[in-house]
């Protein structure tokens, strides 16, 4: 028995609410190939690329200057950016940027965001909803949660911890998982502890303890929450496995799009739904399970998750199925980091006329 270490994270091509008339048309998207980003599918570099024109010792030259240059102006702005917040956000905007134009395929508009992930990267740099950070640190978000829906959606919490040493390992039970509440990818589940390494799990958890998460990712909310440890029960289906994570989109109260990971630790796939339950022609990153049907019980999962998301313009909210019963799981606020894109693209832009951001 191994742990598994947690990764973030079709037939119609038409399945979203109308574009909100206040939000205005979508704007037009200039096409460029994505170049290679970590962690996503990759693209040759676009014809005549002055990059790729360039001699490869001025590449490397060109290369060592800019990442150079990166790291003193991260320095001046981690160093100064509470004293001179436009420092931060404009070291923030240009590696966000960066980012999306690589990733995405066009050329962001952060001024006048009109794409989903353009909207998602302006509520980074700009959003100071005070419940954001609250409901993005995972132990804090268990008291909104329970406030808003219930205590009874909360998977049981063991204990929470600000250091590793003080986990009391003889005493958990003998499968479990353990999460970093500030940050993303930092989730282990434990199926049977005595199969593990201990020293191993505790290092592990004590590298998430001094990561900030923000200085990698650049999202604001991350700047406000203590690094902490958590450890909740194993939640498994009547199966014994992990169950399917069910990802609302809900905009404005509505919800526009069920993103359905399947297999998470082992064939995984990722399916997209409207909310009559129908599927969608859409397709980020993992392939999707062509026979996959949702089970009547994700009808009666829409509203909480509506419930949920009722205090945002937009979040992403995560529940599952189990037992019987629905489960919170995360709510979301940045999905994808602003920089994950659609097939087709033109999901990017349909999204994001569902979204009246706030001015």
């Amino acid at each position: 028995m191994t742990t598994h270490l947690a990764t973030p994270d079709d037939v119609r091509t038409s399945g979203l609410p109308d574009a909100t008339a206040a939000d205005g048309p979508a704007a037009a998207v200039t096409p460029l190939r994505p170049a290679a980003d970590p962690g996503l599918p990759t693209a040759p570099p676009p014809a005549g690329n002055g990059a790729a024109r360039r001699p490869p010792v001025a590449r490397r030259l060109l290369g060592a200057v800019t990442r150079r240059l990166d790291v003193v102006a991260r320095a001046v702005a981690d160093r100064h950016g509470e004293r001179w917040p436009v420092l931060a956000t404009t070291y923030d905007a240009a590696v966000i940027r960066r980012r999306m134009q690589r990733s995405l395929g066009y050329r962001p508009d952060l001024r006048n965001p009109r794409t989903y992930n353009e909207k998602l990267a302006w509520r980074i740099l700009h959003d100071d909803n005070p419940l954001i950070p609250l409901t993005t640190d995972k132990i804090a978000v268990r008291d909104h949660v329970a406030a808003t829906v219930g205590p009874e959606l909360l998977i049981p919490l063991i204990g929470t911890y600000e250091r590793a040493v003080d986990i009391p390992w003889d005493d958990l039970p003998q499968s479990f998982v353990l999460k970093g509440s500030h940050g993303c990818a930092m989730n282990l589940l434990v199926p049977d502890k005595d199969a593990i390494d201990r020293s191993e799990v505790l290092r592990t958890a004590e590298g998430w303890l001094r990561t900030n998460y923000y200085e990698q990712s650049r999202e604001r909310a991350y700047k406000q929450i203590p690094p902490r440890l958590l450890i909740e029960e194993l939640l498994t289906d009547e199966d014994g496995d992990v169950p399917a994570d069910y990802k609302f989109l809900v905009f404005h109260g509505r919800t526009a799009l069920i993103r359905v990971h399947s297999g998470r630790f082992g064939d995984h796939r990722v399916n997209f739904f409207d909310a009559d339950l129908q599927p969608v022609a859409l397709r980020q990153i993992m392939p999707t399970a062509p026979a996959l049907v949702l089970p009547p019980e994700v009808r009666d999962m829409i509203p909480v998750a509506e419930q949920l998301a009722a205090d945002f313009d937009y979040a992403r909210i995560d529940l599952y199925w189990a037992r019987g019963r629905c489960w919170f799981g995360e709510i979301t606020h940045n999905d994808g980091n602003a920089h994950v894109f659609f097939e087709p693209a033109s999901y990017d832009a349909d999204l994001g006329a569902l979204w009246r951001l706030p001015r």
